[in-house]
């Protein structure tokens, strides 16, 4: 028989979002990618995504690698669900100024958290924390049921601590 008190894990990758009304706890590793948790105080059950870059160039992907996509695909399952947007909120997470190629500086930590504020905003989402910005990736861990976030700082992080859920 099994044990409803057993919280399963995930590992959300770079490009990922998980929507569940069943309690999970979300592990995810973070660069200058984002991660934005969402979650709603009435029904108590919480959304993350983990996006690489900020905006689709092309509108025509609709991919979730990217944070607009990302952002608005969680705040429409909200809706589609009859969350009250009163009773969300949010955390953003990661954004850092890490650079993996030194031929490759945009500033995408930077631009990657400022759509998400962007986002948020006029969505009229309350942003209840923010762990952003620094030189140093983040491990977090998210507690869809409970809205627990646990957010561990990483030094010398490399592209493949991204894909590794054993970091």
């Amino acid at each position: 028989m099994e044990n409803k008190s057993e919280i399963k894990d995930y590992f959300l990758n770079p490009g990922e979002l998980l929507f569940s009304k069943k309690p999970v706890v979300v592990k995810t590793v973070l660069g200058s990618c984002v991660a934005v948790c969402i979650y709603d105080k009435n029904l108590k059950y919480g959304v993350i995504c983990h996006y690489l870059l900020p905006l689709d160039p092309s509108n025509v992907h609709k991919s979730t690698k990217y944070g607009n996509v990302a952002i608005f695909t969680l705040i429409h399952k909200f809706k589609q669900n009859l969350s009250k947007k009163e009773d969300l909120v949010a955390t953003i997470i990661g954004g850092a100024f890490i650079v993996f190629d030194e031929k490759e500086i945009f500033f995408i930590g930077d631009k990657n958290i400022e759509i998400a504020i962007e986002t948020l905003r006029k969505e009229k989402i309350q942003i209840k924390q923010m762990y952003t910005g620094g030189d140093y990736g983040r491990r977090v861990l998210f507690n869809t049921a409970t809205n627990k976030i646990i957010v561990e700082n990483l030094t010398n992080i490399t592209i493949e601590d991204l894909y590794n859920p054993d970091i």
